[in-house]
């Protein structure tokens, strides 16, 4: 996830956000999203939120934070706040040590249990998908590894966001995309658009099948997400959270994982206190002990 700044033209008929407004609304993202806003982000907060409260015809926070506080959460008005606050970054391939270590690593020993009797089937769960570029990425990564038939592949994608969920449901982006995407890919996996849609791409049947998009609040008791999954995807989204709330979410996460299953995280991100369940292997990849 990444929080940006939205043009000055879009605040500029509203009032400016006092410390306890700040305070009241960083109390209510917590709350429902567990993202934790540090004190210098209320001039942040005020420039994500500009747009939601123009549409409303609120100039006040305090009134915008009263409306929220009598919404119920699956309101229109809660939605496009939580959607405003967690606007996500991603990219195809983004940090490919991982997906080379599913393809060459993972993949290779649930190939060699499966002949041994085991399952002939592979799930991995993106739990922060955005706009879809992961989900895709692990999806290809996985037809190009399993070119065998009769394997079950699935990859469950999930974000809190309904906008970026939407987006990923399309499965077309800018043709720009496949610049960063080996060649070998690009017929095999995406088509390209015609007229209206000439500088766009939309990714084949046989990738989009294997997705399965669903939103999921991590604060909420119900995931609607069920394992057991071979590995899980949950990178770049720790930073935004506290550790209390960061240990909830991966130890219920962890419980999720199949005997001996794996958890890839951001680059930037560090887990050491889970390192009693989680063995650390290389380049914030870990492996469910025992």
């Amino acid at each position: 996830m990444q929080i940006s700044e939205r043009s000055s033209a879009e605040r500029e008929s509203l009032e400016p956000m006092k410390e306890r407004e700040f305070k009241n609304l960083r109390e209510l993202v917590q709350e429902h999203t567990g993202i934790w806003l540090q004190d210098g982000k209320r001039t942040m907060l005020a420039a994500r939120l500009a747009k939601p409260m123009r549409r409303l015809g609120l100039a006040s926070f305090q009134a915008y934070y009263i409306l929220l506080s009598k919404s119920a959460k699956g309101s229109p008005e809660f939605v496009e706040f939580v959607n405003a606050i967690t606007t996500n970054k991603t990219s195809f391939f983004r940090e490919m040590h991982h997906f080379h270590y599913l393809a060459e690593k993972i993949v290779p020993e649930i190939k060699a249990a499966a002949l041994r009797g085991g399952r002939k089937q592979i799930r991995v769960w993106s739990a922060a998908c955005s706009t879809g570029e992961e989900v895709y990425s692990i999806a290809m990564t996985l037809l190009d590894a399993v070119p065998e038939l009769g394997w079950r592949l699935e990859v469950v994608g999930s974000d809190i966001d309904t906008g970026v969920l939407e987006s990923a449901e399309g499965a077309i982006y800018l043709a720009d995309c496949l610049e960063n995407i080996d060649e070998s890919l690009h017929a095999r996996y995406f088509l390209r658009g015609k007229d209206s849609r000439a500088g766009q791409v939309k990714l084949k049947p046989q990738v989009t099948r294997m997705v399965d998009l669903r939103r999921v609040n991590l604060m909420e008791e119900g995931w609607f997400v069920d394992g057991p999954f071979d590995v899980i995807f949950f990178r770049n989204a720790l930073i935004y959270f506290q550790q209390d709330v960061q240990e909830r979410f991966l130890r219920r996460m962890i419980g999720m994982l199949r005997p001996g299953g794996y958890l890839f995280i951001g680059n930037s991100e560090q887990i050491p206190w889970l390192h009693d369940t989680l063995e650390p292997l290389s380049q914030t990849m870990y492996r469910l002990r025992g």
